[in-house]
């Protein structure tokens, strides 16, 4: 009779609603966003979520590179998602032929070996999200690391 009881108080569907505050509306204006160098003459970058010194994710950001920027070999701790929203990004993966990708564009970058161009012509404008914490570690082709690009000092 008991296992019939418990059966049937879970079959019900009864939502139960948490208690505390409704949640909130966040939001960046992009009049609002801090953009700051990722390393002197690089592109900007402008968080959202979490900051590029955080310990752990996830991680957001806005990035906006120069026309014809070239990050050079690198890889990331963690995958990330990336979303075009100005002029044409070129991913390329080792071992892989460059991808050119417009505004409106999509990508899911995964831990491997590879480099984000600006394609010439135009400034290119990103968002990307990280489930991971922030991480950026420059390589040779073959993923051997390279020293780290200075960040310039925080004002």
């Amino acid at each position: 009779m008991k296992t019939a009881t418990i059966v049937a108080i879970l079959g019900c569907g009864v939502t139960i609603a948490a208690a505390g505050p409704a949640p909130k509306l966040v939001a960046f204006p992009a009049e609002a966003l801090k953009w700051e160098p990722f390393f002197p003459g690089g592109p900007d970058e402008a968080f959202v979520i979490g900051t590029k010194e955080s310990k752990q994710g996830p991680t957001a950001f806005f990035i906006r590179f120069k026309a014809g920027f070239d990050s050079g070999w690198h890889t990331h701790e963690s995958a990330y998602t990336g979303i075009v929203m100005s002029g044409t990004i070129i991913e390329t993966s080792k071992g892989q032929d460059a991808l050119k990708l417009r505004a409106g564009s999509y990508y899911l970058q995964p831990i491997v070996v590879h480099k984000t161009q600006c394609a010439p012509g135009a400034d290119c404008l990103m968002y990307i999200y990280e489930e991971g914490k922030f991480s950026f570690t420059p390589t040779d082709e073959a993923g051997k690391p390279l020293p780290q690009p200075k960040a310039p000092p925080r004002k």
